[in-house]
């Protein structure tokens, strides 16, 4: 039985082994989709929305952890925000022509009512009922501004850009939010 098991437990090791070798001519094609600038601001949405449904699941009783989760909300965010209206809005108004420049102005307004949410948070106790509301607040907002940007700005990038230029834009986007959390971080 030993025997079995061990021999078992080599060939799953020589299977996995083979079937992660059988990945990598795939790895250029994953890290080229992952560079598509919607790919990149749906990734940093996806992340947001997780980590501000956690923080409001998590008890009032767990101080430290909510004051990590609003944190890493707050510097995501604020990278993800700042890069977007740096390269990814720019870009929207050359496109549309004037078409789309309301949705780029509501979506500066969004951002600029969120900045405002996270500084008033910033200074209120994580366990207390204000904390929450502008929590909920927040995520409001963001999901708000998510849903119009992915449902109305994405699909008009698709109609108006290349594959290429998307995937310049976002290696661009990328970038830039590189830079913006090196310079948090220091």
């Amino acid at each position: 039985m030993r025997g079995r098991t061990s021999t078992g437990m080599k060939w799953g090791l020589v299977g996995g082994l083979l079937a992660g070798g059988a990945l990598i001519p795939l790895i250029p094609v994953i890290r080229k989709r992952a560079m598509n600038v919607m790919t990149i601001l749906k990734k940093d949405h996806r992340m947001v929305s997780g980590l501000l449904m956690t923080l409001e699941m998590t008890p009032r009783m767990n101080a430290t952890i909510r004051k990590k989760l609003f944190e890493q909300i707050r510097t995501d965010l604020t990278v993800h925000a700042q890069a977007e209206e740096e390269v990814f809005y720019p870009v929207m108004r050359t496109l549309t022509f004037g078409m789309q420049g309301p949705k780029v102005d509501d979506a500066y307004r969004e951002h600029q009512t969120m900045k405002e949410l996270l500084n008033q948070m910033m200074n209120l106790d994580v366990m207390g009922d204000e904390f929450d509301n502008k929590l909920r607040d927040l995520k409001n907002t963001f999901q708000h501004h998510v849903a119009e940007e992915e449902g109305e700005m994405f699909e008009f990038v698709n109609r108006r850009m290349s594959k290429q230029q998307q995937e310049d834009l976002g290696q661009r986007l990328h970038n830039r939010k590189k830079d913006l959390k090196t310079r948090m971080a220091a």
